[in-house]
């Protein structure tokens, strides 16, 4: 099934941003032979995330995953540190310029959606993503938004 190119999926993932970790190496000794294995650490906030991401779009979108070409825009809200939560003063969005990286937020995404929204996540070739400090009013979240190109 595909997507009408002007139909677009859009929806909330109520949880903290999390950046997807980076893989461990152990060595291990299999039939006497040594061998490095690669895996990635089983923290529970990383898994946490990435069932809350599935589930807020499996409740939007319950078809096949989409085929094609794919845009996807996000926007990645974080908590505000208590250095910037102030009584009087407004508190807007700020753009959010620290770790984590951009690029490791939306692998951990990425992941998330992969075989629920499209196929394989290479399949994602446009769209913004953008990390900001959440305003005074709202909590931290992920905005997501999926388009098919074709």
């Amino acid at each position: 099934m595909a997507l009408a190119t002007n139909t677009a999926i859009s929806f909330t993932v109520p949880a903290v941003p999390v950046a997807q970790p980076r893989q461990r190496h152990r060595a291990a000794m299999i039939n006497g032979k040594p061998i490095s294995m690669n895996y990635t650490p089983r923290d529970g906030t990383i898994q946490t995330f990435k069932a809350t991401c599935a589930m807020a779009a499996r409740a939007v979108y319950q078809g096949p995953p989409l085929q094609g070409p794919i845009w996807l825009e996000v926007d990645f809200v974080f908590p505000r540190t208590c250095n910037q939560i102030w009584k009087t003063k407004s508190m807007p969005r700020l753009r959010h310029a620290k770790k984590p990286d951009r690029e490791n937020c939306e692998k951990a995404l990425l992941d998330a959606l992969t075989g629920i929204l499209f196929v394989d996540d290479c399949q994602v070739c446009d769209g913004p993503v953008r990390k900001w400090i959440a305003s005074g009013d709202e909590q931290p979240h992920v905005e997501v938004t999926i388009r098919c190109l074709d």
